[in-house]
Formats: C-alpha cells, structure tokens, sequence
C-alpha cells in the first residue's frame, strides 16, 4: 500500500491519522503571547449602546479587550438582527441621527474594553425591514453613490468620537436587501443592475474607484481609524471584494487595514492558521497596495452545535462540543501567535456570552439544549490561559474514517449525459498513475489543504482501482483538478460528473471553475448523502465567452474535523 501527500509513503493510512498527523518528535513550545494582542467578541447580534452603558461592569467580567456591537439612528423601529447594512443602502445619515447612540456610548466606563468596534455591513437588508426600495444597495455606476461614502464617513465620526479603535466592515453577503440588486450580491458580476452596460472588467474598475471614494471620507473623519475587512479581503472566494479594498488600499492614508479571517472560524491547529495567513498573503504579494494590509483571525467557539447534540456545558460532556475548553484555549493562542494584533470570537450563543445577567432578547433555541445559564467558568478560562506558553505542534486526535472515494469521472459537451456521450476527458477512472516519487493520477493533479491521497484497489466502483483523498490535517479542503484550455469551451455549455463514495454527507463533490482575467466563478455539485454508497454526483456550466487562461474540472472534498473517540472530559 502507498500513502501519497505530505511526503508520507508505505505507512498505513488509517494508522498515520489515527497518530495525528503530522506528527511531532516532542512539544515545541511558543512564547507567552505578546500584551499588544487582543481578543474581541463579535456582539453585534446581542449588544447595542443603551445595553453597553448599562451593564458594561457585567460584561467586563468576561476577560475580552473590546467588543463589535451594532448602532441604530435613533428613529430605528424595534427590528434588530445586528447586521442591517443600514450604512450601505441608499439612506443618507448625519452623525445627528445617531444623538441617543453616540450619549450612551460615550458615557459608558470602560475599564478592561479599550479596543471596540462598530459593526457597519455592504449587504442593506434594513430595506427589506422599513420595505423602502431606496434603501437597498445601490448599482456601482449610480450617480447617487456618493450618499454611501458620507454615510461611511458617518460610521467612522462615530466610532471616533465614542473612543473606539473603529468599524468591522463585514463584506459577506446577506439576502434581503431590497432594490436594483433585488437582493443579490453586490460583489456577484453576474447579478449586476447594470452588466448589459458594462464589461465585468469596467466594473472591476468601478467597483475599486468606490472603495477609494467610501475610504477617503472614512479617513478623512477619523484618520487613525482601525477596519476589521470580514470575512477577508477578497482573496478566497468573494466577487469583486478585492477590487474594493484595492482602492481602500490606495487612499487609506494613516487608517490601519486588515483582513479579519473568517476562514479560520473553524480552524484547530497553528499549522492550520499559519497556512490560512500564507494563503491569503501570498494571493496578495504580486500587488504592492496590498503590502501594508495586517491579519487578523475569528474563531467560531461553538459551530454547529446541533451537529454534537448541542452546546454542552456540563464538565463531564466538554469532549462533546467542537471545541472542549482546552481545544478553545489552544486555539486561541494559535491565532493569536500567528495575527498581528487581533483575535475575534465568533459565538452561537451570544446572549449567554455577552448578556451575562440581563438578557434584553429571549434565547433562540440556538441549539437543542437552550437556554443555558451561562458560560461554564472553564470556557472563560481559556480566554486567559490561552495567552501563555502552548505546544506549537499540538493537535487533537482525529477520526482514522475520513475517506473520499472518486472514480469513472465524465466530461461531456451540453447539459446532460447520454449513454452514448463521448467523454473528453483522458484517463477518467484514474487507473493510470505517474512513476515520481509522489504519484498521481495520469492528468489530473491533487492539491488543497494537506492531502493525502491513494491509489484505492478495495473501494471501487468500476475497473481496478479509484482514487482516495483525504487530509493530514484536523480537517481541511482537498481536491483533484484537471485543467483544460478555456478558449476550446468558451461560451459552451459543458457538465462534469464522478462516482463518489463517502461516510460524511455533504462533504464531496464537483466543480467547474471558469476565469477571466484573476477573477474566477465556480458551478458546484454534491450532496453525497454520506451512505457509503456510490453516488454520481454532477455539475453544469456555461463557459463566460471571455474566459481566459484554463478552465478547472475539480473532484472536491471538505474534510471535517470528527474527533476520535474519548473518555469524559476531566477539565
């Protein structure tokens, strides 16, 4: 048996994951976290500044260096998710209509807070609250687009004159906002108001001359200003975001940038968040604007707590949860080693981290065991203990069963496969693999985070072998490409298809990216029922006619960290 990836042959594949790959020879201890760093808790979805003044004494119990926390002009209705993107929409704000908000934030007495946050989104879904269309995000090219750099400036007056460090900029995209988007991502080309007029190139353009324009009045009412950009900064799956903060790049003067990190949300190892930092600061080093931009990382504490049979927090079942307190503190202090300056926590329950003892709102069933109490003293340990000396090569047990199974792939010209389709793609089955030291399959290629991969002789759907994936790492993405010239597909519709075999539903399945230029879109298909059972899973595109470059046929695989299992928690 050969093992390939992660320079790993002839060793098992279930025993190298049951090990805990990679494999440290001893601990290899980092230094105590410097005292610059801080952690922040995202409370938009619970804290708000009346709030805030009130019991600030509470909520500085929890040991965090600032919180982000939503604002409302003070005719707002009693509608309050935290995240409308009131100052994106076509409404225009002066720092008056925030008179209520502004007074209590500056007669809060912050004693352990110093470094907070205003919440300000690109998605205008409190359109969709007060139903007023002009409220809704405008097109890049409206004339009226000014009205949202003022209200940028707005934002920033009032995080200045409240004495804090400035706004998180939360770019990810949110349905519901009203207007010409009719809802759709205002980062999405292909839903663009005003595509039939402009080129996805010409938008690009404006779309970074707009982020110049919001930046400039930004800094121009708070030049010192700190912007938290979530979920990052363009680099990894999001439109036209990198246009934008290419011209906020361009016109930030003294402000401080940094990219926030969602994609560490679920992240456990240093190696796991050193890599993410790679990634993205190597999507970026071509461009020389981008060379001042910092890293920051969230980490989502609870995720998913329904997929664990809730949030536990009785001591006994801590193993249960995603993260166990000790795995949080370890974490944490990953992230923090590997940001510049800043660490935020992502919560499910954000009413029993950041309302301590007044709750304004009713828990939402957040998971199958709500409401809770409060937050298990062991949990706000970590956020303590997580700053001091940790194993840099730590990393918890995993599952030795997180295997994906690929094999008879197909490429056919239109949206349906026939018997009689030819396939056009060589070596479809992967029975053939190179001779290098590290083989794969015949034309095809594997990547992603960790991979590890095998040529499968047991589980197989047809001929003499497939191909397995999976990761050495606690979870990662893991794929195989075959990569073909753009210009022989462009403007035709192809689809792409692969027997999958898993025990993990939802996790594997296929892609097809096309490009123009740097900007790339993606078609997906999946759902593997994670029956380990073979299923043929498939996908359908149409080529842009302006695809560029190569077009990329992907066999994909999320693999989830499953803990191996464990006697009850002693923490």
């Amino acid at each position: 048996m050969r093992i390939h990836g992660a320079h790993i042959v002839g060793i098992p594949f279930a025993l190298l994951l049951a090990a805990g790959i990679p494999v440290a020879n001893a601990d290899r201890p980092g230094p105590p976290v410097a005292k610059h760093k801080k952690i922040i808790g995202f409370a938009v979805n619970s804290v708000e500044p009346s709030y805030l003044r009130q019991h600030v004494a509470d909520m500085e119990t929890l040991p965090l260096d600032g919180l982000n926390i939503s604002v409302y002009p003070d005719d707002w209705g009693p509608t309050r998710s935290g995240q409308e993107g009131l100052f994106f929409g076509g409404r225009p704000f002066a720092r008056d209509d925030f008179r209520k908000a502004l007074r209590d934030l500056q007669n809060t007495r912050f004693k352990r807070f110093t470094d907070n946050f205003i919440q300000v989104e690109t998605c205008a879904r409190g359109s969709a609250v007060t139903g007023n269309t002009d409220e809704g995000n405008l097109d890049w090219f409206d004339p009226q687009w000014s009205v949202i750099a003022r209200n940028g400036a707005v934002a920033a007056r009032l995080a200045r004159d409240a004495g804090f460090k400035g706004l998180f900029l939360d770019v990810e995209h949110y349905e519901g906002s009203l207007g010409p988007w009719a809802g759709a991502d205002i980062f999405d080309y292909a839903a663009s108001p005003s595509r039939a007029q402009h080129t996805l190139l010409e938008t690009a353009k404006q779309v970074e001359t707009r982020g110049a324009e919001w930046m400039h009045a930004v800094q121009q009412a708070y030049p010192t200003i700190t912007i938290i950009i979530i979920p990052n900064t363009g680099w990894h799956g999001h439109g036209l975001v990198q246009h934008f903060v290419r011209g906020m790049l361009a016109t930030r003067g003294k402000a401080t940038l940094i990219d926030g990190g969602s994609g560490a949300y679920s992240h456990i190892t240093h190696g796991e968040i050193a890599g993410l930092r790679n990634a993205a600061s190597s999507t970026h080093a071509s461009d020389h604007l981008f060379a001042p931009l910092q890293y920051a990382f969230g980490i989502w504490v609870d995720p998913n707590p329904n997929q664990f049979g809730g949030w536990h927090t009785d001591p006994q079942r801590f193993e249960r949860n995603y993260r166990s307190p000790l795995e949080l503190e370890h974490t944490l202090y990953s992230a923090l080693t590997v940001a510049d300056d800043y660490v935020w926590i992502y919560v499910w329950h954000p009413a029993v981290w950041f309302n301590p003892l007044v709750r304004p709102r009713p828990m939402l069933h957040q998971c199958e065991l709500c409401p809770h109490a409060n937050v298990p003293a062991r949990y706000i340990q970590s956020l303590t203990a997580c700053r001091e000396s940790h194993d840099l090569d730590w990393r918890p047990a995993v599952s030795p069963d997180r295997f994906f199974y690929f094999d008879d792939a197909i490429l056919v010209a239109g949206s349906t496969i026939g018997d009689r389709a030819e396939n056009l793609l060589l070596n479809p089955g992967m029975e053939s693999w190179g001779q290098t030291a590290l083989p794969q399959p015949v034309h095809w290629s594997v990547g992603g985070q960790g991979p590890l991969w095998e040529n499968e002789r047991n589980t197989v759907k047809s001929g003499r072998s497939s191909l397995r994936l999976t990761t050495s790492r606690t979870q990662g993405h893991v794929l195989t490409d075959v990569r073909l010239p753009a210009s022989r597909f462009a403007g035709k519709t192809i689809t792409f298809g692969s027997w999958v075999h898993s025990g993990i539903k939802d996790a594997a399945g296929v892609e097809i990216l096309d490009f123009v230029e740097t900007m790339h879109e993606v078609s997906s298909g999946g759902g593997h029922p994670g029956d380990r059972r073979w299923h043929f899973v498939t996908v359908t595109r149409t080529i842009r006619p302006d695809a560029t470059g190569q077009i990329i046929l992907r066999l994909s695989a999320h693999v989830p960290f499953i803990k191996a299992p464990s006697a009850p928690s002693t923490e």
